[in-house]
């Protein structure tokens, strides 16, 4: 009887130890998953944290883009508003009168007709139905309709019409230096010729 009992306790004493290294390898494997399982964890949060940031990138970009499309849609369209509103008003056509030489002054614009039938010296065939506006370089308003005058003289059937300062815009005043090797104004040969030029004048 004791003899049983000793072997019970023995095979008692064996499973404790057995269930006890079972458990506790067990543990050791849960704690392996879980710290396995934390830091998968810790990744996910650390991508989609990534993800959030480029999503809010993604989004303030698409924005962004959307408020440029938006802002190009309406220049566009003023655009195309004023292309045909230039459209029905017609075009401006513009002749330049100077050489392509530099001079001293500012830009006048000269409207300039000619009329056929004033026409006393016959030797120019110049001729159009309607006035041109010539742009030119003088310092004052009576130097431009001077050299309008000695270049488109009234015996060819030229009439000026009106001399103001130029309307287009970004031209400034010319200026030459007192020392530059250019021809300056009232040099001789520029105002001479008449009607002769007139036919050659280039268009703006």
């Amino acid at each position: 009887m004791i003899g049983m009992m000793l072997y019970i306790s023995m095979a008692l004493m064996v499973l404790a130890v057995v269930s006890n290294r079972y458990w506790h390898r067990q543990l050791l494997k849960t704690r392996d998953d879980v710290a396995k399982l934390r830091v998968r964890v810790e990744n996910m949060q650390k991508d989609v944290a990534s993800v959030a940031s480029a999503y809010a990138t993604l989004a303030h970009d698409t924005a962004d883009t959307e408020r440029r499309a938006t802002r190009a849609e309406q220049e566009a369209a003023a655009a195309l508003q004023e292309l045909e509103a230039k459209k029905q008003a017609g075009t401006d056509r513009y002749y330049i009168f100077d050489r392509l030489e530099p001079r001293p002054g500012r830009f006048w614009e000269a409207a300039v007709r000619h009329v056929p039938d004033a026409v006393i010296d016959r030797s120019a065939p110049v001729s159009w139905s309607t006035p041109r506006r010539y742009i030119l370089i003088a310092d004052t308003e009576k130097e431009a309709r001077r050299r309008v005058a000695a270049r488109m003289p009234r015996s060819q059937g030229f009439d000026l019409i009106h001399v103001v300062p130029c309307r287009i815009g970004n031209l400034q005043v010319s200026r030459v230096s007192e020392l530059s090797t250019f021809r300056k104004p009232g040099s001789g040969g520029d105002d001479e010729g008449g009607g002769r030029r007139a036919a050659g004048a280039q268009r703006a």
